[in-house]
């Protein structure tokens, strides 16, 4: 009789709360593409994941990924944010443009830098280098980040490809993986020049120069946030994004400690990102959008 009754209850439960428009509480997941080693992406993201979960009441817990092979752990985020299997993440343009066009992506809001929501990448090489434009490094070793990024691979290869140029017969060109381990190698060596974004290129000349840039490519849309919007309601993501846009005002320190220029989060939209997929596009092609082949040069 007692199980009888709690079933009752709990049908007129479950009857009550869709009639008002409420649902179980479950948790959200919020992947961070490994632009660094998944511990100093904790150190970086941890404090906005506290801030969302306090601010808009919802269970938010970050995931994290490894920096591997050609790709990095950058295929991986993308598709798990296609799937579903979690609801938001923190991606590069590239990988955003992969993304929106593989599933029910769009980006939502991106970070703001000295007034401007958009960032640049550079060829770098060491500070006393003689090398003094990219054509002296023919046949030198240089080296990018992964294939997926767009600073350490897109850009350049797009830049290189208009003058007729392919960037792995025209170097002994390498995927590090990472933009801080592209950097160092530089510093230490190992490679004559790197293609590396503008954050990580001002890392490593804020208290000391260390690097110097031979090219700057034009300017792209800021890291996204975006969203599945199959498995995230629009009341959910609203509440998400009013939180992101008050950041600045409630919680600046954990803005930046994504990175210490971040002002705040603006609204961004799907064809402010054209121009990178218009690259996309031109270098990659339709299989750009393939992700288990991107997930086999992963896992190579």
């Amino acid at each position: 009789m007692f199980n009888k009754t709690v079933r009752v209850i709990f049908v007129c439960m479950v009857m009550c709360m869709a009639q008002t428009g409420v649902t179980w509480a479950r948790t959200y997941y919020l992947g961070v593409l490994p632009l660094r080693k998944p511990t100093e992406m904790l150190k970086r993201f941890e404090g906005v994941e506290k801030y969302l979960s306090k601010e808009t009441g919802l269970d938010i817990h970050l995931r994290l990924y490894p920096t591997s092979g050609v790709t990095g752990g950058y295929t991986a985020i993308v598709k798990d944010i296609v799937a579903g299997k979690i609801d938001f993440a923190f991606l590069a343009p590239v990988t955003c443009v992969q993304a929106v066009g593989s599933g029910p992506v769009i980006p939502f809001v991106c970070a703001q830098k000295a007034g401007s929501p958009v960032y640049y990448g550079h060829l770098a090489v060491k500070i006393d280098s003689a090398y003094q434009s990219f054509k002296e490094l023919k046949g030198e070793k240089v080296c990018g980040t992964s294939a997926s990024s767009t600073s350490g691979n897109l850009m350049p290869t797009g830049w290189l490809q208009d003058q007729g140029i392919d960037k792995f017969e025209f170097f002994q060109f390498e995927y590090l993986g990472r933009h801080d381990k592209a950097a160092q190698a530089v510093i230490i060596g190992q490679f004559e020049g790197c293609f590396i974004n503008e954050a990580t290129f001002n890392q490593y000349n804020e208290e000391e120069q260390q690097l110097r840039s031979l090219w700057r490519h034009p300017a792209v849309p800021e890291f996204p946030l975006c969203v599945n919007t199959e498995v995230v309601s629009p009341e959910v993501l609203e509440k998400v994004k009013e939180a992101l846009l008050n950041l600045h005002e409630k919680d600046i320190k954990s803005l930046e400690a994504i990175n210490k220029k971040y002002e705040k989060w603006v609204p961004i939209e799907w064809d402010d990102y054209g121009a990178v997929k218009k690259v996309c596009d031109s270098v990659h092609g339709p299989k750009f959008y393939d992700l288990d082949y991107w997930q086999k040069k992963a896992d190579k």
